[in-house]
């Protein structure tokens, strides 16, 4: 360790190396650590953080990571420091690199980093209204709750690269792994998930973020970088072999109460997109943006053998809603003016726009989408631009039709994966490469339903023919 001052040294040690959580109060120190070891580790530090200027800003925070290994190469090298820079704005810097590797140990690593910040700000804004009021009504100007996390789990080789920072109500989080674009650099063999969570309320908007990512298998490489403030941003770039699982949600609210000259306008925007995959190859950029407005960039390449699939889907929806602004049943305060007459050949109270997009079950796709949900307070229009592109390339095996059969000679294949038997298999290929063989030459050889062409209803006439458990399906 280094740059402890001498007083603090025991105290720090002990909670680094028992995992005993400790207060953190307002003064400048840092924390590093070095670890080069072959064997079992079990490293911890917990602590929490909390600020009360007593001139309304209360801050507070709980920052908290740990490693453990049972055996193989370790490397660790991590700094964690807080300084106060002045009254109203503390900083919590973590940087974090690291690196394992099982060997022929047999052993696996677990690790986990968790932070978590929130700040409230309260004044009192009525002192200076014209409008009757409370003098002594405090009132929040603005709450932020910021969380990012990540933990791994049965890893047989890591390369790691993690930091943070807090300040003023923000926080900015990010996460390395491996290296983009290079395959031969594994970043990650086991199971990785990311958890971030972000809440801006001020008066009359309110802003939210969750996305949380589930990984498991050979992480070629794996990026998540996060700011979450007056706005909430994060993107993300993942190239992996093995299953995969991505949810984000994005909502912004507002609402306005105005007494001059008399409206009320509210209105709702939300962002959802989530990827499922168990298995298979699968390349993702992603970035999300929630404030005012809400805008997203997703990109998705996925390829599988045959033998697994994707599902994906993506939700975007705005509404507005506006009284008219007449004024006449809002006599809250007395020098709001003479009533206004609503502009009926623009007014519409309320308006909705939504789009949706999906695809399920399929070996192979690209998928590209952009969303703009523009700001709600802003217009009388609900302003959303939505755009996707779903291509899913046929995903056709040439040695299916090496591998097909009729078995019983009546001029179409029963058993399209070659083992003598109609089984749930053949209905699994049929379904995979339908497309295909839909529009190949042998099309009437799946004909099984007789009614001249291929078409779905011939995929149920095998799923009922294996249900009498017959292979005769003429």
């Amino acid at each position: 360790m280094y740059g402890i001052p001498k007083g603090l040294f025991c105290l720090l040690l002990c909670i680094l190396v028992t995992g005993f959580p400790g207060s953190i109060s307002l003064a400048d120190y840092s924390i590093g650590t070095i670890i080069e070891t072959t064997g079992s580790v079990h490293e911890k530090f917990s602590g929490t953080w909390n600020m009360d200027d007593g001139n309304g800003i209360n801050v507070s925070g709980i920052y908290s990571d740990s490693e453990i290994t049972n055996g193989g190469n370790f490397n660790l090298k991590k700094q964690l420091g807080m300084r106060e820079s002045s009254s109203s704005q503390n900083v919590l810097d973590t940087q974090k690199t690291m690196s394992y590797s099982s060997g022929h140990s047999g052993g696996h690593l677990m690790a986990e980093e968790f932070m978590s910040f929130a700040d409230e700000r309260r004044f009192n804004n009525t002192a200076a209204s014209i409008c009757f009021s409370d003098p002594y009504n405090e009132s929040s100007n603005g709450f932020h709750e910021q969380t990012a996390s990540f933990s791994i789990n049965n890893a047989k080789q890591v390369s790691l690269s993690s930091s943070g920072r807090y300040s003023a109500g923000s926080l900015d989080y990010s996460i390395n792994t491996g290296e983009p674009g290079n395959r031969s650099s594994i970043g990650l063999d086991g199971t990785l998930k990311t958890q971030f969570e972000g809440k801006t309320i001020t008066n009359g908007h309110e802003t939210r973020l969750y996305d949380r990512t589930l990984i498991s298998g050979i992480i070629e490489s794996f990026s998540r970088i996060y700011h979450g403030g007056e706005t909430q941003e994060l993107s993300g770039i993942s190239s992996s072999t093995g299953s995969m699982m991505e949810k984000t949600l994005v909502t912004t609210q507002f609402i306005n109460n105005n007494t001059i000259p008399g409206s009320i306008i509210q209105g709702d925007s939300v962002y959802s997109a989530d990827m499922m995959s168990n298995g298979g190859r699968t390349m993702v950029t992603r970035q999300v943006t929630g404030g005012e407005k809400i805008s997203a960039e997703r990109i998705i390449t996925y390829k599988s053998e045959g033998n697994r699939s994707i599902q994906a889907s993506e939700h975007a929806f705005t509404s507005r809603f506006q009284l008219p602004e007449t004024g006449f049943n809002n006599p809250v305060c007395v020098f709001a003016g003479p009533p206004l007459e609503p502009d009926n050949s623009q007014y519409a109270p309320y308006k909705e726009a939504s789009a949706k997009t999906g695809v399920a079950g399929v070996s192979s796709a690209q998928i590209s989408s952009s969303t703009i949900l523009g700001d709600i307070s802003d217009s009388y229009l609900p302003n959303l631009e939505y755009r996707a592109k779903i291509e899913v390339p046929i995903g056709f095996d040439a040695s299916l039709v090496e591998r097909m059969q009729d078995t019983d000679e009546d001029g179409r294949f029963e058993d399209l994966n070659g083992n003598g038997n109609l089984d749930m298999q053949d209905l699994v290929l049929l379904f995979q490469n339908f497309r295909w063989i839909g529009e190949s030459n042998i099309s009437a050889r799946i004909d099984f339903n007789q009614n001249g062409r291929a078409d779905y209803a011939d995929i149920v006439t095998i799923f009922q023919a294996m249900n009498r458990n017959s292979a005769d399906i003429s």
